[in-house]
Order: structure tokens, then C-alpha cells, then sequence
């Protein structure tokens, strides 16, 4: 008889968020006949708590505010304590916090395999957190990164062997958007939506959005939803009004009801500076909404330049306005490129696909095992 592998998954929070996501897509479509997952996070719960704990598996959340290195000795001592006395086969971590305790901690408790995936090109990162992810790598026995981008870049920056590190991309769940875009349809607002989706840090890019957006020829007709929450909210409204576009530009904060908003759009911008993968463009392409999107690092596994959506130069607001204009005055072409994108992303990141290689990951280290034997 297969007896399962248990595994215990380990995250920082259960907030908003593509990676939080990510790991909420992977545990409800993991084969339960063949894996006994469970889930532990190190600061405590968050927004999507009642999502997760509708899965119906263990979930033991540590923690009550944000780890700050010696402060999460005891977020630390409480996953130790958890690994000895579960003894999972696999423990898999995501994020800085949930990394750096979690691969410790299963290492001081001798569990076999210990799992990472490595969420994003992390080039704001201290020092310091560069170190402790480079000493704490060297107790994984894979990694995964989410896009050929984050793969180069994790083996640079923490010295990652080829053979210990794999591509799986983030996903997108398409059937469930889909039934959510269903349920969202309706008609189209009065003025043309240009939609973008983010936290809002120098990271994403928003400010350069703002200024091509008031550059546009004939932007009276236009709106811009900015979507996402974060330290620059003040600053880019701020800009918006000295831009004399604050009654065009609408902040909506962070909102979870993303397919209604993508079925207002007649376009998506991501002007992110840098980017893992990108779950946002994915979500997207899902909806057939036309992509405009920087040349940056993950989001080229996604957006091919002329086929899947234009790609411009990242942090120029310029070519980000031109490009703009070039979408919305050919709406054929735009079609054309969100049907193609709408495509690509199905058959390579939907959840299914994507659930189905990580349990391949799983699945090989136990047969390797079982074969030494």
C-alpha cells in the first residue's frame, strides 16, 4: 500500500498576495490520495485565513507581527517543535522569513528533504538578508524558481547548483477565473479602463504609468485604476495631482475582486522595474484583456513582444505612453495578441499543470530514497 508523503509547507503570513496565492492553488489541487500536506506560517495569519483553513488541513499559525531576525527565534523554536513531533518526509518554504526558519529549523530536525521556491528577484534586498538566504540554501535539497529569470538569478546570488534547481512557474487557476470572469461580465464603463495591478513600491513602477498616462493624446477619455496597497500610496497620489490627472486616476487599494475589475478593461499595464514572474499579466491574459508590459526578467516567460502583447523599456515613461497608444488605436491587433496570450497561459501555468510538476518534484526524492534502500 503508497503510504503518503507527508509534507508541511511553510510560509510567512496568509496574506494577499501572488506567492500566498500560489501556495492556496497548490495545496487545493494536490493529489490527497498521494500527499498529506499541511501548512504553517511565521507571522502570524492574515486576510486569506478562511480561505486556507476551508482546505481542510492542519494549519498552525505562528507568530503575531513581522519577523525581524532575532525576533523570530520563537517562530523559529515553534517549527522545530512542529517537525519533531509531525516528522514530515518533504518541508517546503517560500519567502525570507518563512525560508530562513523553516529550512533551519527542518534542518536542526533532520527532515529529509527540505524545498524552496524562490518567489522573486530580490534586488532591494540587505545585505544581510542575502547572507542568511545564501547559509540557510545550503540545507535545500531543490529549489524552485518560478521563471528562467529567478532561476539565473538564484544561482548567482546564493550560489545555487544547476543540478538542485528546477523552473515550475507560479499559476494562475484558469477554470476558477474563468467562472469568476462569467459572474463579472457586464457592460463596458462610458471612458476607456486602463488597469494595473501591484503593490504599491518603487518596484512596480507605477509612478512612470502615471506620467505616460498624462502625456496621452485625448486622456480625458481615459481612467486609470491602480490597484494594490503599500508605503508609496501618498507619494504617486500626490504625483497624480500635480500631473492634473487625480480626477482620471482612481487608487482602489488592494482588492480581491480582481476578475470584475479585468472585465471593465480595455487594457492591462505592468511597468514593473523588476519581476519574478508576474501572477498579475497571468490573470490578465486569462481575462483576453491586452497586455502592455515591461522587458523585464519573468515577465519575458510570459509576454513575447508583438505576439502575446507589447513589451516596452522599463522606467520609460515615454515608450510606455507610446505603446499605449499603439494598443488602443488597433484594436484588431490587440485581440489578436490577448487570444494568443490568453493561450499560452493555459496550457503552460494553469494550476493542474502546474501541480502536477511539483508532485513529480515530491514524488522523486522518495523513490530515490526507497530505490538506495
Amino acid at each position: 500500500m503508497f503510504n503518503k508523503i507527508k509534507i508541511i509547507f511553510v510560509m510567512n503570513a496568509l496574506e494577499i498576495g501572488g506567492a500566498e496565492k500560489f501556495f492556496y492553488d497548490l495545496l487545493k489541487h494536490l493529489d490527497k490520495e498521494k500527499f498529506e500536506p499541511q501548512l504553517a506560517t511565521v507571522i502570524g495569519g492574515g486576510a486569506l485565513e478562511n480561505d486556507f483553513r476551508a482546505l481542510n488541513i492542519p494549519l498552525h499559525i505562528f507568530g503575531l507581527r513581522r519577523v525581524r531576525y532575532w525576533s523570530g527565534i520563537k517562530q523559529f523554536y515553534q517549527l522545530y517543535c512542529l517537525f519533531i513531533k509531525e516528522k514530515p518526509q518533504i518541508v517546503h518554504t517560500q519567502l525570507f522569513a518563512a525560508d530562513l526558519w523553516g529550512r533551519l529549523a527542518a534542518w536542526l530536525a533532520r527532515v529529509p528533504i527540505i524545498i524552496t521556491t524562490e518567489q522573486n528577484i530580490n534586488y532591494d534586498q540587505s545585505w544581510i538578508r542575502e547572507l542568511l538566504k545564501r547559509i540557510t540554501y545550503h540545507f535545500a535539497a531543490a529549489t524552485v524558481a518560478i521563471s528562467s529569470a529567478v532561476k539565473r538569478y538564484a544561482r548567482y546570488k546564493y550560489n545555487v547548483s544547476k543540478e538542485k534547481i528546477v523552473v515550475i512557474p507560479n499559476d494562475v487557476d484558469v477554470e476558477e477565473f474563468e467562472q469568476q470572469l462569467a459572474l463579472a461580465l457586464a457592460a463596458k464603463p462610458v471612458k476607456t479602463i486602463i488597469l494595473t495591478v501591484g503593490r504599491l513600491v518603487e518596484q512596480k513602477g507605477q509612478k512612470y504609468l502615471l506620467e505616460a498616462f498624462a502625456e496621452l493624446k485625448n486622456n480625458e477619455n481615459f481612467e486609470l485604476w491602480i490597484v494594490g496597497e503599500g508605503p508609496l500610496r501618498a507619494v504617486l497620489e500626490q504625483q497624480a495631482k500635480e500631473l492634473n490627472i487625480e480626477k482620471q486616476v482612481k487608487f482602489l487599494g488592494a482588492c480581491r475582486d480582481i476578475p470584475i475589475l479585468l472585465s471593465q478593461a480595455s487594457l492591462f499595464v505592468f511597468p514593473s522595474l523588476w519581476e519574478g514572474l508576474g501572477i498579475a499579466v497571468l490573470e490578465a491574459a486569462i481575462a483576453k484583456v491586452p497586455i502592455v508590459a515591461s522587458a523585464v526578467d519573468g515577465i519575458l516567460d510570459i509576454i513575447e513582444d508583438n505576439e502575446t502583447g507589447y513589451l516596452v523599456e522599463a522606467g520609460d515613461s515615454e515608450d510606455l505612453q507610446f505603446t499605449i497608444e499603439k494598443m488602443l488605436s488597433n484594436p484588431g491587433r490587440a485581440k489578436f495578441m490577448a487570444d494568443v496570450a490568453y493561450a499560452k497561459v493555459k496550457n503552460n501555468f494553469d494550476i493542474k499543470v502546474v501541480a502536477r510538476k511539483y508532485e513529480e518534484l515530491y514524488l522523486s526524492f522518495p523513490r530515490k530514497r526507497e530505490s538506495s534502500e
